[in-house]
């Protein structure tokens, strides 16, 4: 039996255990996807710690709703779409705090920037790369099927699933990404 296949008969077996309320095969579904949820999410929110908060909750979203897990889509795809929900979740609230602190910086005048710590400053030297930056520039849906198709690696049919989309929506929209993506790089080196 291949690894793929031994790795796809345990994960069954663990949710089927889990189904029937074995803490044990659900903690080790956890451990198991928590490095694939963990690497999306921090694609996503580009915060590794808050990165880390939602892949805990898009897990224990899974684990408590996994008696409606059905097995149309992989186990694997179907927590992917748990996990981008969980995401897109975060987001909006991210904005919407901004979009406040922005509003009380114009209204009081106030300077509102957390302290910048060393740590901080050295994660964000490292994910400041000219093509990170680009692909946070990228409208929602375009960032998010760049970052499940080459971050997260799913498949395109993978990535339909995830999104609720047909194949062809994720290859138009990964083609609208890379050509925006190209266009922004280019315009980058012709600014250095």
């Amino acid at each position: 039996m291949s690894k793929m296949n031994a790795d796809y008969a345990d994960t069954q077996r663990w949710i089927a255990r889990a189904q029937s309320g074995d803490a044990t095969a659900a903690e080790q579904l956890a451990r198991t996807y928590h490095p694939l949820i963990y690497r999306l999410a921090s694609a996503m929110l580009d915060d590794p710690a808050e990165a880390d908060e939602a892949a805990q909750e898009a897990l224990i979203t899974a684990i408590d709703r996994l008696n409606s897990f059905r097995g149309e889509a992989s186990f694997s795809t179907w927590l992917y779409a748990i996990a981008l929900n969980e995401c897109r979740g975060r987001l909006r609230k991210r904005r919407a705090r901004e979009r406040l602190a922005q509003v009380l910086h114009a209204v009081l005048r106030l300077d509102l920037s957390p302290p910048v710590s060393v740590e901080s400053a050295v994660i964000e030297q490292q994910q400041n790369t000219a093509l990170w930056q680009a692909i946070q520039t990228l409208p929602d849906k375009q960032r998010e099927v760049i970052l499940l198709r080459y971050y997260s690696e799913l498949k395109i049919v993978d990535i339909a699933r995830v999104l609720g989309i047909t194949d062809r929506a994720v290859r138009a929209r990964l083609r609208s990404a890379n050509d925006r993506l190209r266009t922004v790089l280019k315009n980058e080196v012709e600014q250095t």
